[in-house]
């Protein structure tokens, strides 16, 4: 039996047919109904919430205790929760299409010397004494040995050379022939650079011809709705037929996206693009090539492709110029991605002999010890409580996001575009546990304190932020009359453990891999944060609570959105593509999972009792 959803958004309503039983959170995501889903539809995070008229499906216990009575009595519902199974209305609320994304990198010096290049050559003509073909005429002008002009190209040779009298322009890499074009079009030579993380994506269009950054564009990761972890979407593949083909139509969708919008805002075709180097995630790659990603997620874990690679763009439907390329940044292993080699290649530290370490925080925290004659790697499970996904008024970095706070006299904090608060982002979850651990909200082994437990001055000022729910012991940040939304922002107990626990995988990863390189902490000379949630936290909070050793203060330092700034170096030049290369061969991997010493500095870290110093 079929039953009606009626979709009301961008001020229509599309009446779509559904079969009985259809699971709403899935047939959301194949409408294309951006709605967020950390947990991947495994009904735990409460964060799909959405407006539902007509459902007959009784409120279960799980979204009482997600949602609450106000949330529910204004209509919402957990889209994972219901089953469809009679007519409904459906009313989408705003899209978090807003978020401020990091796309600061940084820029260099760098030697101009694309990875896809163009040359005008005036090929003599053919006559009765040289009657040599079309592509025998072409290839005697070719400074290398090698073409790899498609059958399409090939098909058109005689008109683009005899419509402006064999006036050609050769479009080469790596000294392969990849195209030909008619005329002097040297002149109209794009790349574009894409960094696709797990949450969000960034582009940057260069201009070839003389290494200007033209454009960038940048949004949110259209499969966040199928989980907020690599792990969730890789579980989506594995349990959905076509999961892998949502996926990657996803990301597809959203990249020909990006470079329309890029080319568009340039006043440029497409087809005037002639290069994409992509960074990413190993599990990211996987989608993008649309590779089953399956056995990245279980011990031993292994990826079926790290390597680096150059395919043509209608390999993977990508809607720049067809003589162009696509190419595909080397990774390590499944969790020290392309990414990362591309951050590496983009701080320098492969060629210092300093030794540094490189930090990029996000689901997964993956770490790089190292200098031009070495490197380590690894990586850590940190969870998605840095980007909000497991905390209870939790959010990405969007319009509203509590980004920042402070506890002074009460609870100062800020919102991102200064708007009404929607829930606290990860910078603002790390400032949050340190001002709660400076005021002794919370003790040193992140328990939130009892009311009789306070000071009498603290009592004065805090007390009535406490308040004891059936998801356990509160800590009211901001009172719903003060929020842009139905509820109070609060911090619950089992955010502050969630961020325990992410905050000592990391401080155990960086501890172990110090231990295995055989240095000390005075070693390292500098310490290189890496991509948005690092470029965002403040210093101070980052230290208080012991996400990074104190004893490294002094020497961190925020560079950006370093993987979209490597892409963008190998787009500029074709060296640094073996630089990209040499840095993945030459980098050890260090497995952490069954390391006791691992084990035994996460436990150590835990706790917060170490990490009262004064940073400033």
């Amino acid at each position: 039996m079929e039953y009606i959803v009626r979709l009301h958004r961008f001020n229509r309503t599309d009446d779509k047919r559904v079969q009985e039983g259809t699971n709403l959170l899935d047939f959301l995501r194949r409408n294309s109904v951006e709605i967020s889903a950390p947990c991947g539809g495994k009904q735990t995070c409460g964060k799909c919430r959405i407006k539902v008229e007509g459902a007959e499906n009784p409120v279960s216990s799980v979204e009482l205790k997600l949602l609450g009575d106000r949330a529910l009595s204004e209509g919402y519902r957990l889209a994972c929760h219901i089953e469809i199974q009679n007519d409904i209305d459906v009313f989408p609320d705003d899209t978090d299409e807003k978020a401020i994304i990091m796309t600061e990198r940084q820029k260099k010096d760098i030697t101009l010397a694309p990875i896809i290049e163009k040359k005008h050559i005036r090929l003599s003509e053919p006559g009765i004494n040289d009657q040599k073909s079309d592509m025998q005429r072409i290839l005697g002008h070719h400074s290398g040995n090698k073409h790899e002009l498609g059958f399409g190209t090939i098909r058109k040779l005689p008109d683009i050379l005899r419509r402006e009298e064999f006036s050609t322009t050769y479009i080469s890499t790596q000294e392969i022939l990849r195209g030909i074009e008619a005329g002097d079009t040297t002149d109209m030579n794009y790349g574009i650079a894409i960094d696709i993380g797990t949450t969000t994506i960034a582009s940057y269009l260069i201009d070839l011809t003389n290494g200007d950054e033209k454009e960038v564009y940048s949004c949110m990761n259209p499969q966040r709705k199928y989980g907020a972890d690599v792990i969730s979407r890789i579980s989506y593949t594995i349990e959905n037929e076509d999961g892998l083909e949502e996926l990657n139509e996803a990301i597809i969708s959203c990249l020909n996206k990006s470079i329309g919008n890029l080319t568009q805002q340039a006043g440029i075709d497409n087809e005037d693009v002639y290069a994409v180097v992509i960074a990413g995630n190993t599990t990211m790659i996987h989608l993008l090539m649309k590779i089953s990603p399956k056995n990245i997620a279980a011990a031993p874990f292994i990826p079926v492709t790290t390597d680096m690679h150059v395919l043509n763009p209608g390999d993977i439907n990508l809607n720049i110029n067809p003589q162009g390329i696509t190419v595909i940044l080397p990774a390590v292993l499944a969790y020290i991605g392309a990414d990362i080699v591309a951050a590496v290649l983009s701080s320098g530290m492969h060629e210092d002999e300093k030794i540094s370490l490189l930090i990029d925080i996000g689901t997964n925290g993956e770490i790089v010890l190292g200098n031009k004659d070495w490197m380590y790697s690894c990586s850590v499970a940190a969870g998605p409580a840095f980007e909000g996904a497991q905390i209870k008024n939790g959010v990405g970095g969007v319009t509203g996001a509590i980004d920042s706070m402070k506890f002074v006299n009460g609870i100062q904090y800020t919102t991102i575009d200064n708007k009404d608060a929607v829930g606290i982002c990860g910078s603002g979850i790390v400032d949050a546990i340190a001002g709660m651990l400076d005021t002794g909200i919370i003790d040193e082994m992140g328990r939130m304190v009892d009311n009789d437990e306070l000071t009498e001055e603290m009592a004065e000022i805090y007390s009535s932020g406490f308040e004891d729910t059936s998801e356990g012991r509160v800590f009211r940040i901001i009172d719903a009359n003060d929020t842009g939304l139905d509820t109070d922002i609060v911090i619950s107990q089992r955010d502050v453990r969630e961020l325990q626990n992410a905050k000592a995988a990391v401080a155990a990863g960086i501890i172990s891999i110090v231990k295995k390189a055989g240095i000390m902490m005075s070693d390292i000379e500098n310490v290189y944060l890496a991509g948005g949630f690092g470029s965002y936290l403040d210093i101070d909070s980052t230290l208080r609570i012991g996400l990074i050793p104190k004893e490294l203060y002094g020497k961190i330092k925020t560079i950006g959105n370093a993987a979209g700034s490597g892409a963008v170096e190998v787009l500029m030049n074709k060296n640094n593509l073996q630089k990209a290369e040499a840095i993945y061969r030459n980098m050890q991997f260090i497995e952490l999972s069954a390391d006791k010493d691992f084990v035994d500095e996460y436990i150590d870290a835990m706790e917060f009792i170490n990490n009262k110093i004064s940073v400033h």
